[in-house]
């Protein structure tokens, strides 16, 4: 080895210094240790996300406190584990009727398949045995004379989400709106039995059910078309 002499800080002590292939050895083992670590912590770390995956759940029942799981989900009415709630901009009409109000939850409770307000589709607020659901659900208004409203809805089973649709698209009939288009853009729209003008759209994945509502006044000028 080569000897160094440090005299000004260790007071003619003599320090042995490693020899250079001897340094560049111990930094190849300090780069191997290190990157072993590094893959050890990965394993770690990817086995600890599948524990929070299979612990959490996919969907959760809290809401906007809802965090994903570590696999993305497919549910369109889940943003990033969040209930999604349309804001204003993205409510149908939004161009003409200018929604006001925000996206937080402030809908009551209301079970499937009362649509519209009671005046206005009195037949769907029949009294009944709702199955077990979790809603969520926000309400906008428009100085113009009309209302919106969203309604997202979680069932225990895809099954009964399905007989809850069915039941919802036999009051829309029995309110007098008419089904136009198909797939993901169709939606509901006519006069009601207050002579109020109602769109209606419905959305269904597996257990969860999205009802999206507007209804203007009698006289705002709105037609079936619109």
């Amino acid at each position: 080895m080569a000897e160094v002499k440090i005299e000004e800080l260790l007071d003619e002590v003599t320090v042995r210094m490693p020899s250079g292939a001897r340094l560049r050895e111990r930094g190849r083992r300090r780069t191997a240790r290190r990157r072993t670590a590094l893959a050890l912590a990965a394993v770690v770390a990817l086995g600890g996300a599948a524990v929070v995956a299979t612990a959490a759940g996919g969907d959760g029942d809290r809401g906007r406190d809802v965090r994903p799981a570590a696999t993305p989900s497919t549910n369109p009415f889940l943003v990033e584990g969040m209930v999604r709630l349309l804001p204003p901009e993205r409510m149908p009409g939004h161009a003409r009727w200018r929604w006001q109000g925000d996206e937080e939850e402030t809908t009551e409770n209301l079970p499937l398949p009362a649509v519209g307000e009671a005046t206005s589709c009195p037949k769907s607020y029949a009294r009944r045995t709702a199955p077990d659901q979790i809603q969520y659900g926000t309400d906008y208004y428009s100085d113009r004379g009309a209302t919106a409203r969203q309604r997202v809805t979680k069932y225990d089973k895809g099954a009964v989400a399905a007989d809850e649709v069915a039941l919802l698209n036999e009051a829309l009939t029995e309110c007098g709106l008419r089904r136009h288009g198909h797939g993901p853009d169709a939606y509901w729209s006519g006069r009601t039995a207050d002579a109020s003008w109602l769109r209606v759209s419905v959305e269904r994945w597996g257990r969860w059910v999205s009802v999206v509502e507007v209804e203007a006044e009698e006289g705002s000028g709105t037609g079936p078309g619109s």
